[in-house]
């Protein structure tokens, strides 16, 4: 039996040595697509929320330490349950950009603009374009360790300035656009 193996070794061998230089490059080039295939359809995220400036985006492993404004984040926020979630109920990721980060000094004013570090982030509205009063995050300060103020690009964007900071503890990835 061992023989049969030893055997079965070396004609695998003699098959990959009678292709061509282009016909092993093929075949590598068919591995590695496969292999990609099987890897990539989970690493990518297509956002259709109006608040994004994006539209598809690579998710890779995040380093919370290396997160700096502008950033995008794919998380999971636990004070959000009450948004529509779309046609999938299951769905319970967004992906905002970071808009201030860990020990910089986020600002609200009386008029419901948020700033980081003194940059206009955002205005807070009362209501939703429905007519539906929206919670309000009140802020002043330090932004807190592990915790992050996130933003999307649209000014109706559903992000902290209304359900506040994202805890490190809820961030699934960082997210690279692509397009």
């Amino acid at each position: 039996m061992e023989k049969k193996s030893v055997s079965d070794s070396r004609d695998k061998k003699r098959l990959f040595q009678k292709l061509n230089n282009q016909e092993k490059t093929l075949a590598v080039v068919i591995l590695a697509a496969m292999l990609v295939g099987a890897w990539l359809p989970g690493r990518i995220i297509v956002a259709t929320s109006p608040s994004l400036n994006h539209r598809i985006f690579f998710m890779s492993s995040v380093n919370i330490k290396k997160v700096k404004p502008g950033d995008y984040l794919v998380f999971r926020h636990t004070v959000t349950p009450f948004i529509h979630k779309g046609l999938n109920k299951e769905n319970n990721r967004l992906i905002k950009k970071v808009g201030c980060c860990p020990g910089e000094i986020l600002s609200r004013d009386t008029d419901s603009q948020f700033f980081c570090a003194g940059m206009f982030l955002g205005k807070a509205l009362t209501e939703d374009s429905k007519g539906r009063s929206l919670p309000q995050f009140h802020f002043t300060g330090r932004v807190p360790d592990n915790s992050f103020f996130m933003v999307g690009a649209n000014p109706r964007s559903f992000d902290s300035k209304y359900f506040g900071f994202v805890h490190a503890d809820e961030i699934l990835y960082k997210a690279l656009p692509l397009w």
